[in-house]
């Protein structure tokens, strides 16, 4: 398989893979946080920064900016949920009225039905 599709491909499989039984959040929070430290994931964000497309070159100053600051949010969820995992019940956290809630959840009824079109398939 192609380099270029294969990445895409494994974030497409991390989407479709909510969709199966027995999917279990918690477990791939838990998960993510025992094989990545916060150093190596700052790390990571700025490597990926740097090899991004525009990165050096000043003509998309608003592209890039846009990149940096979802680095900077993505850091943070990702800090907050490493220190509040064990303290408190994010099963309470509504985030029903986040601008962005309906259009997520609009993408993933459309993964949740290609996922058990191909789970027909597959049987």
């Amino acid at each position: 398989m192609n380099q270029k599709y294969s990445n895409v491909l494994a974030l497409e499989l991390a989407i479709y893979q909510a969709h199966d039984q027995g999917y279990n959040p918690m477990e791939k929070i838990v998960d993510f946080w025992k094989k990545y430290d916060i150093n190596t994931i700052q790390n990571t964000i700025n490597t990926v920064l740097k090899h991004a497309p525009g990165y050096k070159k000043s003509g998309n100053i608003i592209q890039l900016c846009h990149k940096q600051i979802f680095a900077v949010d993505l850091m943070r969820l990702l800090i907050a949920y490493f220190v509040h995992t064990d303290h408190i019940d994010i099963s309470q956290l509504d985030i029903s009225g986040a601008e962005t809630t309906q259009s997520s959840l609009d993408e993933l009824e459309i993964t949740k039905r290609i996922h058990e079109f191909f789970g027909r398939i597959v049987d």
